[in-house]
């Protein structure tokens, strides 16, 4: 394998190196380090972006983790799947959806411009349709953004079917080519934990917001109980793809420094028994300047 790596990341909440420690949490070659300044837990020496496209691609990383968890950890993983299905399947639980469904409702009329960022192979697009009355499913306008070659084609082709598109690209790269001011909902569904500078991400988000617009988020739950039980087998942690590692006050921190506050983070948003952190931000008026700020990063990532 070619370990040409991202020397040296600092915190990506911070313009400079400052004092952190390291966790000994990842396997060899990976350094994890805690910031000492934001609290932020992020991964040191993560792959150059570019190598996510393909031989770090979702697809690739998540069947090689699923395989090992269910050669080491056999009983946990069928435990795992099969609650899975049941939530989803016999309770009809789907927690994002749910909350998007209900965003996509507050809008009485017009078109439902939603962009999903790291859409996958456009699944979600499809359970929202499910999820929604057919006149609010009707008037959605889906964009998928997508940087695996693979699941990027296979979207492009769901979407399609329902009068969207894919774009194949990283995040920042893909809202670049949407109109500023024209998203009504942005869906980073286990996006920031992989992303290597999620600030850029977020303020680029904001920026295709509508007046009314919102960012719903969901990451892994660093803040969770199951992380403190499990430690290093925690099924939070995957290496190399997950980057940033967030709780509720460190994912909130991020998105201010973007230009975003939060509308919504409930208790069981964030609660400390679930694996998995929500979160539903807007625009933040009053952070204008960090926002502005953010430009220049943003131009150097693209």
């Amino acid at each position: 394998m070619n370990h040409s790596f991202t020397l040296d990341r600092h915190c990506p909440l911070l313009d400079s190196p400052g004092d952190s420690r390291p966790l000994d949490v990842a396997p060899a070659p990976w350094q994890v380090r805690q910031c000492q300044e934001t609290g932020l837990v992020y991964l040191a020496n993560p792959p150059a972006q570019d190598r996510y496209r393909e031989e770090f691609a979702w697809e690739v990383t998540h069947a090689a983790e699923s395989a090992r968890r269910r050669r080491q950890e056999p009983l946990i993983s069928a435990a795992s799947r099969a609650l899975k299905t049941f939530r989803q399947r016999w309770l009809k639980r789907d927690k994002l959806v749910g909350i998007v469904a209900a965003l996509a409702r507050r809008r009485r009329t017009g078109p439902i411009r939603l962009v999903d960022i790291g859409c996958s192979d456009g699944g979600l697009f499809r359970r929202l349709v499910a999820a929604l009355p057919a006149d609010v499913a009707g008037r959605l306008e889906p964009v998928g953004i997508e940087i695996s070659t693979q699941l990027a084609a296979l979207a492009d082709q769901r979407l399609r079917f329902h009068g969207g598109r894919c774009i194949h690209a990283a995040g920042v790269e893909g809202l670049q080519r949407l109109a500023a001011e024209s998203v009504h909902v942005v869906i980073l569904s286990c996006v920031l934990e992989h992303e290597i500078d999620p600030i850029p991400l977020l303020a680029g988000c904001r920026e295709r917001l509508a007046e009314d617009g919102v960012v719903v988020v969901k990451v892994p739950n660093y803040d969770c109980l199951g992380r403190r039980v499990r430690g290093r087998r925690w099924c939070g942690y995957r290496w190399p793809d997950h980057v940033n590692y967030f709780t509720p006050a460190t994912l909130a921190t991020t998105a201010a420094r973007a230009g975003l506050a939060v509308a919504r983070m409930r208790f069981f948003d964030r609660s400390p028994l679930s694996d998995s952190l929500y979160a539903v931000f807007q625009r933040d008026r009053s952070a204008v300047r960090s926002a502005d700020d953010a430009g220049p990063r943003l131009a150097r990532a693209a």
